[in-house]
């Protein structure tokens, strides 16, 4: 007699670019002893997936009235999916999942993939901090992916330690290698004949992209030859192609836009940097580093210091360029101090071998295998032991 498999329903808004997406598209291939369900807000793809999928088809309007009404919509058909598929775990992804899943569901486990104290502060934002302090403890687990925004819910949030249970995201080292080896297309092969500086992500303030952009233009008065490569689509696209005007680097910055193997662009780079504001564990990141990319990252909240200098105290921030043991940590917004980052690098090859080597060890910590079993630990309730907090 088989065992009829657990099944795992996972809710997030698309399965569309972005980390927490990324995430489920992994799980879903990697929780083999588990039925899949992933429910989606919009019909929004752009990973593969195995299991089942069920679109609400509930969009995330920008009018104040229509956000409302889509809530109560998405709560209903949800609540409906819910009924009909009964599953053994639900996992919700991203602030406005985790609204609708605690309201429908105690036993549930939210998936935050940000450091909130730092995240948005328009109106919206307020409402989920506020949602976070007084309903995530309904939870049954919450589940940060770095230590410090672990510790940033449990100080300022008051969530309750025991309801904590950080997993990192993890990193498919053979699926990198194995996409690294795919030629580059023929059109961006004169780009990369120069030395290329590269980041990877969502255009939006969050990531940081026209401090990047202003220091890379900095950046061009000591390496007159580079390239700066961009890699995602995002609302802020058009500021950025203004401000690459106004600075006179046209020639100089290429925004490539998504791609679905983004590896062989990260293979030919001459190094990566992360320029967020503020994070909860930047994949991007580790896929850089698993590709063989030395890194600079702002030392923001939070992930960068836990990846890149695992030794320190995960409080600590960064007051100038910092050389930490697996990449480069800069100061959140300052621009100059990138642009040295980035010259030091570009003008040291030794420190680059340095870095490339310890970062492909530094991802090893991370591998898939690792992460997965955690998250199997978890189904089981089991616990995965930290003492960070």
């Amino acid at each position: 007699m088989t065992l009829q498999k657990k099944k795992i329903l996972f809710f997030i808004a698309t399965l569309a670019q972005g980390g927490a997406e990324r995430l489920i598209s992994e799980l879903s291939f990697k929780l083999q002893d588990f039925e899949i369900v992933i429910v989606i807000s919009e019909n929004k793809v752009s990973y593969p997936y195995k299991g089942r999928l069920v679109v609400l088809d509930v969009p995330f309007p920008k009018n104040f009235f229509l956000k409302i009404y889509c809530y109560f919509v998405r709560f209903l058909k949800l609540r409906k999916v819910l009924q009909a598929e009964k599953p053994d775990y639900m996992v919700s992804f991203g602030a406005f999942a985790h609204v609708t899943n605690v309201v429908l569901n105690r036993d549930v486990f939210l998936h935050t993939d940000m450091f909130y104290s730092k995240a948005r502060n328009d109106f919206w934002g307020f409402v989920l901090k506020a949602f976070a302090r007084f309903f995530y403890n309904r939870a049954q687990k919450i589940i940060p992916v770095s230590f410090s925004s672990a510790q940033d819910l449990v100080r300022n949030y008051g969530i309750q330690r025991q309801k904590i249970q950080v997993i990192y995201n993890p990193v498919d080292i053979e699926k990198i290698q194995r996409l690294c080896q795919a030629p580059l297309n023929q059109r961006f092969v004169d780009i990369f004949s120069h030395p290329v500086v590269i980041t990877m992500g969502r255009l939006m303030r969050q990531k940081g992209q026209l401090h990047l952009i202003r220091a890379f233009k900095r950046f061009k008065e000591a390496v007159p030859d580079a390239k700066l490569v961009v890699l995602g689509e995002g609302e802020l696209k058009g500021a950025l192609e203004k401000l690459v005007r106004d600075l006179g680097v046209e020639s100089d910055v290429y925004f490539l836009g998504w791609q679905d193997n983004p590896f062989p662009f990260l293979r030919a780079s001459q190094f990566f940097v992360l320029s967020s504001l503020y994070e909860g564990l930047p994949t991007v990141l580790l896929e850089a580093m698993a590709t063989g990319l030395p890194v600079i990252s702002t030392d923001c909240k939070s992930g960068p210091r836990e990846i890149l200098a695992p030794g320190t105290d995960i409080n600590k921030e960064a007051k100038d360029m910092e050389i930490a043991e697996c990449g480069i940590l800069v100061p959140v917004e300052e621009e100059e101090t990138l642009a040295r980052a980035m010259i030091a690098l570009a003008k040291d090859p030794a420190l680059r071998s340095s870095l490339i080597e310890k970062a492909r060890e530094r991802a090893e910590d991370f591998r898939m295998e690792r992460v997965i079993e955690d998250w199997k630990l978890l189904f089981g309730y089991g616990r995965v032991e930290d003492t960070k907090l």
